[in-house]
């Protein structure tokens, strides 16, 4: 992202009415509709702030932009939509005229004190049995993907993730924007550019997914998975790197394995639908759900993933904190698996839930393919037995 020479405290000297809010540290994020459409959240909810007749007037506002993308190269009468970064790490998207109806300044603040996992189990936001079960599969070179919505907090719970891993190794982080902070030593932290004045100026992530793997990483951090780049994260997880983190937009952990399927086939490489899922449970061990709800923002669900089923489309995952069978903030995580879930006949250990209906035999017989997968090798090892497949021993 192109950081520009304007400050948010600048920002405050052109529009007025925002001068208040620009100081004030509960406020994250500041949103512009248009001349006197102003609103402001706070604590997740966002409300409607009035504002005096004739003021934040269509003017002030064209002025506020000329001034927030001074030197950034950006001429808003041949580039309507700019997204920039100030001075002081501020965020600002700015739509104008044609690609708008009207001209709208939205304003991201992120907060100066970075939330720590304790912090997030403290607030409540990360149950505690959630963090062991993160820290243990990233400890254990498993992968981690953070799901949520938009303004869900997953920014904030993959800060908290990344200062669990160990401080000797060498972490590279990908990021479309400057959001994470690191305290690492041995760190290299890449941007991506989806916007520029020019098209030599534009860096893709999945450019800075390739030439990571040239800068020695023992572990990865994407900020956000949206597109192609998601094979290319694929084939790094699944050949090393094991204990990197991602995050990923969806409403279900179940859906943002799906989506990061569907992002997967838009890198083009024509692979089978099946082929791209069974990677994607290879690649991921954990994936944690976040959700904003009344304002709150916490974790709601954390699944371990098993792998896939051909035959029936379904993840095999078992559920290890979900907030709807919570009981006074505590779960069952080490518990085989809740109640309603079954058990498959001739794999002792695995259950499956009763919304993903699976086959016996197609079962076995995806384990028995993925037998060589850091996936499948854990999962056999957690069961302790060391026979083959029982598609193998048929056969």
């Amino acid at each position: 992202m192109i950081e520009t020479q304007a400050s948010l405290a600048e920002v405050g000297e052109h529009l007025a009415d925002l001068r208040q809010f620009i100081g004030d540290d509960s406020v994250s994020e500041i949103v512009v509709n248009g001349p006197g459409r102003l609103y402001v959240e706070r604590e997740g909810r966002l409300a409607r702030v009035p504002v005096p007749e004739g003021s934040l007037t269509r003017r002030d506002l064209e002025a506020a932009a000329a001034m927030i993308t001074r030197g950034s190269g950006f001429d808003l009468r041949t580039e309507p939509i700019v997204d920039v970064r100030l001075s002081d790490g501020s965020r600002v998207a700015i739509a104008a005229p044609p690609a708008s109806t009207e001209l709208a300044i939205t304003i991201r603040r992120f907060g100066r004190c970075v939330l720590s996992a304790a912090d997030l189990v403290g607030s409540g936001s990360l149950p505690r049995p959630v963090l062991r079960a993160v820290r243990d599969t990233l400890l254990g070179d498993g992968n981690v993907l953070i799901a949520g919505g938009t303004g869900s907090g997953k920014t904030t719970l993959l800060n908290a993730c990344v200062g669990l891993l160990p401080s000797s190794d060498r972490i590279v982080v990908i990021e479309d924007t400057i959001e994470i902070k690191l305290t690492h030593a041995n760190a290299l932290r890449l941007e991506g550019r989806a916007f520029g004045p020019g098209a030599n100026a534009r860096v893709s992530i999945r450019d800075l997914v390739r030439h990571t793997l040239r800068h020695r990483p023992d572990r990865i951090v994407l900020g956000e998975v949206r597109g192609g780049e998601a094979a290319d994260v694929i084939q790094a997880l699944v050949t090393g790197h094991g204990g990197s983190l991602s995050t990923i937009h969806a409403s279900t952990c179940a859906g943002a394995l799906d989506r990061l399927a569907t992002c997967a086939l838009q890198a083009g490489d024509a692979l089978p639908w099946d082929v791209v899922c069974r990677s994607v449970a290879a690649a991921f061990q954990l994936v944690v759900r976040q959700a904003r709800v009344d304002g709150v923002r916490a974790v709601r669900e954390a699944v371990a993933v098993l792998g896939y089923e051909p035959r029936t489309g379904g993840w095999l995952t078992r559920t290890l904190w979900d907030e709807a069978e919570a009981v006074g903030g505590t779960e069952r995580p080490d518990a085989p698996a809740a109640e309603g879930w079954r058990r498959v006949a001739g794999v002792p250990g695995l259950l499956v839930s009763p919304a993903e209906p699976v086959t016996v035999a197609g079962l076995l017989r995806s384990l028995g393919d993925t037998r060589r997968s850091p996936a499948t090798r854990r999962l056999w090892r957690s069961r302790g037995s060391r026979r083959r497949p029982a598609s193998r021993e048929a056969a």
